[in-house]
């Protein structure tokens, strides 16, 4: 279980060092970019953030929220806690001040699914995904509601 965690660890940390590596985009711009999209989610996009919000809640709550761009924000801040609190327990390193948004979450939606599924199944792991499952349960919803 515990090269399971760490390989889908890996997968992530990987995914953000091509996101900081292609094209030479810069996080700074990367995050201008993404703070400048007024649109809700595609469909597409909402059933990749549903997928993240089931692995990290349940598939039940997920179902019944608005996937706007409030929520991918929510989810997004909530993506970072976990890798955050993971990278302390596996003390790999990830790239400084990423927090990742709305086309990192579409992009990398079934890597995040697979470490959060992957880590809820380790004990130790598993406290990330759950006290950040706690923390930002109310202001999903909120989000979800447009509040």
């Amino acid at each position: 279980m515990k090269h399971k965690v760490l390989g889908a660890l890996l997968s992530v940390v990987v995914a953000l060092g091509v996101i900081m590596t292609t094209s030479g985009v810069s996080l700074a711009n990367a995050a201008t970019a993404e703070m400048a999209v007024p649109s809700d989610p595609t469909p597409e996009e909402q059933e990749a953030l549903r997928s993240v919000a089931a692995a990290i809640w349940t598939p039940e709550l997920a179902a019944g929220w608005n996937m706007n761009n409030d929520v991918a924000d929510v989810l997004s801040r909530a993506t970072q806690a976990i890798l955050r609190c993971s990278e302390a327990f596996a003390l790999v390193p990830k790239p400084p001040g990423f927090i990742p948004g709305l086309s990192y979450l579409v992009k990398y939606a079934r890597n995040l699914v697979d470490y959060f599924s992957a880590v809820r199944g380790n004990r130790t792991y598993r406290a990330c995904v759950v006290t950040t499952a706690l923390n930002y349960r109310t202001e999903i919803e909120l989000a979800s509601e447009g509040i």
